[in-house]
C-alpha cells in the first residue's frame, strides 16, 4: 500500500482528517513523503520550498528529524505521522536537522522551517 503525504513536512495525515485547515500547525518544510518498502522516503520537494533549498532529493529516506529517530523498517502510517508531527510543531524561521540516507550514505541537512500558507498557498476558487 503506497501512502502519500504533502508533509509540512504540510500536514499530517491525521490533522488533515480531523481537522480544518485553518487550524493546522504553520510551520512546515515543503515536502511530500510516502511509506515505500517499510521505509519513509521523500516523494519530492515542493519546488522552492524549505525542504529543495536545503537539498532534500527524491528517493532520500527519512533517519532523524532533530533526535527524533525514523523508524526504518516496517514502518506504518502511525510513523509516518509521528515524523510529519516532529517537523510541525517548530514554527516558521526555526532550524531542524533532517537525517536521510541517500545512496546508502546518511547526511543531516539543516532546515529552516517555513510557512505553510506561503509554500503551498490558497488557490482561489
Amino acid at each position: 500500500m503506497r501512502l502519500f503525504a504533502a508533509v509540512a513536512l504540510t500536514a499530517t495525515l491525521a490533522f488533515a482528517a480531523t481537522t480544518r485547515a485553518d487550524d493546522l500547525p504553520e510551520g512546515s518544510i515543503g515536502v511530500q513523503i510516502k511509506i515505500d518498502e517499510g521505509k519513509i522516503v521523500v516523494v519530492e520537494p515542493i519546488k522552492g520550498s524549505p525542504a529543495e533549498k536545503a537539498g532534500l532529493k527524491p528517493g532520500d529516506v527519512f533517519v532523524k528529524v532533530n533526535d527524533y529517530a525514523v523508524k526504518q523498517k516496517d514502518a506504518t502510517q502511525e510513523d509516518l505521522e509521528a515524523a510529519v508531527k516532529e517537523v510541525v510543531k517548530h514554527k516558521p524561521g526555526e532550524k531542524i536537522k533532517v537525517t536521510v540516507s541517500r545512496g546508502g550514505k546518511e547526511m543531516t541537512l539543516e532546515v529552516t522551517v517555513g510557512k505553510r500558507s506561503e509554500i503551498f498557498p490558497k488557490k482561489d476558487d
